[in-house]
């Protein structure tokens, strides 16, 4: 007679097998194996000069272009209704032209959507060090605020961070709240 055994140590072998399977391929689907190359940064650019805290227009490949920082809003300073423009406003449009001013580089990374209803070119923007990432700065130093436009939105988590991080020291915008 023969051992009925042995088809079902295969037969569990071939369900362990394909189980393996299936849960590698889960695995790839939710990105475990998944290796994401970092986002593409395009640059350098001449700064031509700062609007605001949030605003900027740089020469890009021959053309002025005005530049919205993704993710922040700093306070106005430039509004045509006067009674909105604030004194943390203008010193966050100081602090980004210490920063960017005077034939200044910067590259840029753009998210999902590349330009906004107002034809701006949307962007996270780079110093010149081609490292540090102007929006990040605003938020840890207090100068802006989170703001999440989707689909622009691959930084938020991070973005969400520093700006709870920023107000728990009350730094900038946070200082009197």
């Amino acid at each position: 007679m023969k051992n009925k055994r042995k088809p079902k140590m295969r037969r569990g072998r071939y369900t362990t097998r394909l189980l393996f399977f299936f849960v590698l391929i889960l695995l790839g689907m939710t990105g475990l194996f998944r290796q994401e190359s970092a986002p593409e940064r395009f640059g350098p650019y001449a700064v031509e000069r700062v609007i605001d805290g949030d605003t900027i227009v740089a020469d890009v490949d021959g053309r002025s272009e005005t530049i919205r920082l993704i993710g922040v809003d700093a306070p106005e300073s430039v509004h045509p209704d006067r009674s909105r423009n604030t004194a943390e406003g203008k010193k966050a449009a100081e602090y980004v032209r210490s920063l960017l001013e005077d034939k200044r580089k910067i590259y840029i990374e753009y998210d999902v959507s590349e330009r906004d209803r107002y034809h701006r070119v949307l962007a996270y923007v780079y110093l010149q060090d081609g490292k540090t990432m102007l929006n990040e700065h605003l938020l840890k130093e207090g100068y802006a605020a989170v703001m999440t436009v989707q689909p622009n939105s691959r930084y938020a988590d991070d973005f969400y961070k520093l700006q709870r991080k920023a107000r728990e020291e009350k730094k900038g915008i946070w200082s009197s709240k």
